[in-house]
């Protein structure tokens, strides 16, 4: 079901939202951020620098959908008070940014349920296509989110797969939805992966923006994405301690 269905949701229990925090990050300063919204299931207008909060559930697949439809995390309708894991996210509008969810605080993803869908905003309810993480074989570490605005206002999110040409051949890899995966086994312990190797295999997710702001202006961050190889983008981010991009920068 698309993204942009007119059917307002029911909103989820704020119980959902407080017992299932598990990482938080703020990507804009609060000079000059004009978005006074924090609740990822509440609808925000942004401009360009403002700080836009949406949030990120982890659970089975099947726990996305109800009647064969899927639904926003925000939609009471589906029972993950007790079958998710969340992560919430801050980031800055039309800025490309890689974030990364500490999986040593979350538990294990993999647990979870092995999808996770990206959500933020109630009236357009917007959310993500469940995408695979990983499960006993193979754990995906890398991925890009794609928000699509219109006069600021959220209408879409999406996953954008880069394939698996950057991870042919290698022992440690496989190609798992069209996306590069890690052996589970290689992955330490305790970081999402459950395995007893020694890379770290906490999801990192690259961001980036389209569509246009609340005074129209542009968003180009999906246009400079677009034009990057994925290596670039993991080079790019090297030197933040602990990240995807540490782990993997020699294979990319």
């Amino acid at each position: 079901m698309a993204a942009t269905t007119t059917a307002t949701p029911r909103r989820a229990p704020a119980a959902f939202v407080v017992l299932l925090i598990l990482a938080t990050a703020s990507g804009a300063s609060a000079r000059g951020d004009g978005n006074g919204v924090y609740e990822p299931c509440a609808d925000a207008t942004v401009s360009r620098g403002d700080g836009f909060t949406f949030g990120v559930a982890f659970a089975g697949r099947d726990a996305f959908f109800s009647g064969g439809v899927q639904l926003s995390p925000c939609d009471g309708r589906l029972p993950l008070q007790n079958a998710a894991k969340l992560a919430l996210f801050r980031p800055t509008v039309d800025e490309i940014s890689l974030l990364t969810v500490n999986a040593s605080g979350a538990g294990d993803l993999t647990s979870a349920g092995g999808y996770m869908v990206a959500f933020a905003g109630r009236k357009f309810a917007a959310r993500s296509p469940p995408v695979f993480v990983g499960n006993s074989s193979y754990t995906v570490t890398g991925f890009t989110l794609v928000f699509e605005f219109h006069k600021g206002t959220l209408q879409n999110l999406f996953w954008k797969a880069d394939g698996c040409s950057s991870c042919s051949g290698q022992a440690n890899f496989g190609c798992v939805e069209n996306s590069c995966a890690i052996k589970t086994s290689s992955c330490r312990g305790g970081n999402g992966g459950g395995g007893a190797g020694q890379v770290d295999c906490s999801p990192g997710i690259q961001l980036a923006f389209s569509g246009t702001d609340k005074h129209e202006a542009v968003l180009n961050s999906w246009y400079e994405v677009s034009k990057l190889k994925q290596y670039s983008l993991f080079g790019l981010f090297s030197n933040l301690k602990d990240s995807l991009a540490g782990q993997f920068s020699n294979f990319f």
